[in-house]
């Protein structure tokens, strides 16, 4: 760890130890780790010529969350991404252009603790969250709401493969990008996680969300996108989670490092989406 890095930690951990949450954390059986970015709001949808509604949530125990809905013209699905550890939901406007530009609607959420939440972000919760996120958007626009498909992306493909598992009603399909199995994640994502990076580190995720146990129970289609090149999730654990995973599936290998195939290789990425969201709803990609 840098000197930099080293200062900004134990600032963090003096902060919390006084009961203040400012820096924004992971807290993991007592570990702490800053993650300052989840609090930066780089861009609203506007800045990417998306329309837009402001929606707020209330999680389980009460803590705001936050969220944006990009309604598409005549949607054909509603993509909700549960995106990663390292930002919020500002971070998948590229990803919400492209959705919308294939007849989407997307539903962009917070976890509590992140955006403009500063609440103390756990692991605990993150499954609760997107639980409410998942309710919000089936309980909309009924009895007319188009399908949804679940989009995890990074620390985001654990929920996404825990709700996936309880074959929710009104979503169709699963994509995960950079998926990955906790145990073999290398030392600095254990960092990413908030945990301390020892052999008995990825013992602290919690148990239901470990896609050892969930990937095999989905029995809905799902999609699978990886870098070879990924150092932050490793290759070989999306392909262990796609080899216990049933049929339907499918694994698409993309260029670039963790998640940059959407803007380093963009044709073929929305190929990629354009024929899964094909397969899974039915007629023509625009």
């Amino acid at each position: 760890m840098s000197r930099g890095c080293a200062g900004l930690l134990s600032l963090c951990v003096l902060a919390a130890s006084i009961g203040g949450t400012g820096c924004g954390a992971y807290v993991v059986d007592g570990g702490l780790y800053p993650l300052p970015t989840i609090h930066l709001i780089v861009a609203l949808p506007s800045s990417v010529g998306l329309a837009y509604e402001d929606v707020r949530l209330s999680a389980g125990n009460g803590q705001p969350m936050y969220a944006w809905f990009i309604p598409a013209s005549n949607a054909r699905a509603t993509v909700v991404v549960h995106h990663g550890a390292l930002v919020n939901r500002s971070s998948g406007l590229t990803y919400a252009s492209l959705f919308h530009d294939l007849d989407c609607n997307v539903f962009l959420y917070d976890y509590q603790g992140f955006g403009e939440s500063w609440s103390l972000a756990t692991l605990d919760t993150l499954l609760p969250d997107a639980d409410v996120a998942l309710a919000y958007i089936q309980a909309r626009d009924q009895p007319n709401a188009p399908p949804v498909i679940l989009f995890g992306a990074s620390l985001g493909t654990l929920p996404t493969f825990a709700q996936a598992a309880r074959s929710p009603v009104g979503v169709a399909a699963v994509v995960a990008e950079g998926s990955c199995v906790p145990q073999d994640l290398p030392t600095n994502t254990l960092f990413y996680l908030g945990l301390n990076p020892g052999p008995e580190a990825f013992l602290n995720v919690p148990h239901y969300l470990d896609p050892d146990v969930n990937v095999p129970l989905i029995t809905l289609p799902k999609l699978f996108i990886h870098s070879r090149g990924d150092t932050t999730t490793p290759f070989a654990g999306a392909q262990q989670l796609y080899a216990e995973a049933v049929e339907p599936k499918e694994f698409q290998e993309v260029p670039g490092d963790h998640l940059q195939a959407v803007s380093v290789d963009s044709q073929h990425y929305r190929a990629i989406w354009a024929e899964f969201l094909d397969d899974v709803l039915g007629g023509q990609a625009p």
